[in-house]
């Protein structure tokens, strides 16, 4: 930062973040690639006047250091001026959140990865016929630190285990496909034999599934793990500032109307205690605190990294480049605005109570992708795991089919909310992270084969 200022810039902030990833991959139940390995990366951004410019690098030694700073300076000369850029953050925190940094995590080995991967493949084969085709095992310890010219000298550190999973039960054109995908700070919080067994039970089923016929419009309970992404890109998009201030944004102008159901409140928390985006301080270095999206199903606020905080008047503290399901990257994009733990408020219900007040329904554990228009809320989702409901319990297994409807339309028509909640990501280097309860809609259509 100050070398950047010594060769031409008025201002300047470094991003500077370091970590090991030890993962293990597995193949056709046996593990076939470990890998441990240590990286560094640099994120420079650098103005003059109106103009900013924004480089990157790996870091290797201090000799990596002049040429970004040579690229930043020079690119300060091509870059148009931006009449709406006030500074860099000038106000930080110290600190840090309990559980977001696991020293037994930080202090793991590839063996320990390496055995909770073989724990979870035994789990699976606990079930006659089933196996692992693939799955990934990661854990990483990070450390960042955020440093301007405007006194901003801000550090942070974490851990982040990721596990993306398959199970296959059957053989030759006949075969039953399970996903399951878990996220945590800590390594030895998940059970990764019962991770097993849940993704091995979800082949079976969907082996045993049955081609859905016609269309059928009924109450739709999601799982957590894709309602999750379903919700960042619905409410973290319709809530995110920048899309607020382009007009991209479709809760603009609705700040004080419902917008959900008033069972739904849903807020964004980075000092969540073990959350996988917690922090005291963003990308940028800017204070982070607690704050209320949508309360009884009214919008109360927006979120903002520091360029847009002042352009809508609100608080900044959401600026983010690092994701939760891997940092790798996180150096290489400038900070912008996005959720840190998106918590949806929990209700009172087991998922086997929300169920039991299904008269008519289909409970969906996994689409083959979880994808919603941000701006208009539609989508049409292919469904892999699924059961249909009746009269409370859960019935007959379905595939081939699609789930669709209107998300922001969903979101005024949710008849029950979970106890638990879950942690999932955004795509996988994508900042965002969202902790949700299993939810019932009414209003959306499955529709199947004709």
């Amino acid at each position: 930062m100050k070398r950047a200022r010594s060769s031409g810039a008025d201002a300047a902030e470094a991003f500077a973040i370091a970590w090991t990833t030890k993962s293990a991959y597995i193949e056709d139940d046996v593990p076939k690639v470990a890998d441990d390995r240590q990286e560094a990366g640099l994120g420079l951004r650098v103005a003059r006047g109106k103009r900013v410019a924004f480089t990157s690098t790996t870091l290797a030694s201090a000799s990596d250091l002049r040429p970004v700073i040579a690229m930043a300076i020079e690119a300060l000369r091509r870059v148009p001026e931006d009449p709406d850029f006030a500074g860099f953050p000038a106000e930080s925190a110290r600190g840090e959140v309990a559980g977001a940094w696991d020293a037994e995590t930080a202090a793991a080995d590839i063996a320990d990865v390496i055995e909770a991967a073989t724990t979870f493949t035994g789990g699976v084969r606990d079930r006659k016929g089933a196996s692992v085709p693939k799955a990934i095992f990661r854990m990483q310890d990070y450390a960042i630190r955020v440093s301007n010219s405007n006194a901003v000298d801000a550090t942070h550190r974490g851990t982040l285990v990721f596990c993306a999973t398959t199970a296959k039960v059957g053989s030759k054109d006949k075969v039953g496909e399970g996903i399951l995908k878990a996220l945590h700070t800590s390594l030895g919080a998940l059970d990764y034999a019962a991770m097993g067994a849940r993704v091995a039970q979800r082949a079976a089923e969907n082996l045993a599934a049955k081609p859905f016929k016609g269309k059928m419009e009924a109450t739709a309970v999601l799982d957590p793990m894709d309602l999750g992404e379903m919700i960042l890109q619905t409410v973290g998009a319709a809530a995110n500032g920048k899309n607020v201030h382009r007009k991209r944004s479709a809760w603009i102008g609705k700040m004080g109307q419902e917008v959900a159901s008033v069972g739904v409140t849903i807020r964004d928390k980075p000092r969540l205690p073990r959350g996988l985006a917690s922090c005291v301080i963003d990308d940028e270095g800017s204070a982070t605190k607690d704050r209320t999206i949508v309360q009884a199903g009214i919008l109360k606020g927006y979120l903002s990294d520091h360029y847009h905080a002042r352009l809508l008047g609100v608080a900044s503290g959401n600026g983010f480049r690092r994701a939760v399901a891997t940092v790798e990257g996180a150096y290489a994009r400038p900070a912008e605005t996005e959720t840190s733990n998106l918590v949806v408020e929990p209700g009172t219900r087991s998922l086997e109570k929300l169920i039991a007040e299904v008269d008519r329904g289909v409970y969906i554990e996994k689409f083959a992708a979880p994808e919603v228009n941000e701006y208009s809320g539609s989508f049409a989702q292919e469904v892999r795991n699924a059961t249909l409901i009746k009269d409370g319990e859960l019935r007959e297994h379905v595939k081939f089919a699609l789930l669709s409807g209107n998300f922001y339309e969903g979101l005024k028509k949710v008849v029950g909310i979970g106890r638990d909640l879950v942690p999932t990501h955004a795509f996988l280097s994508q900042p965002g992270c969202a902790y949700v309860p299993a939810m019932a809609f009414d209003g959306f259509e499955l529709v199947g084969q004709t």
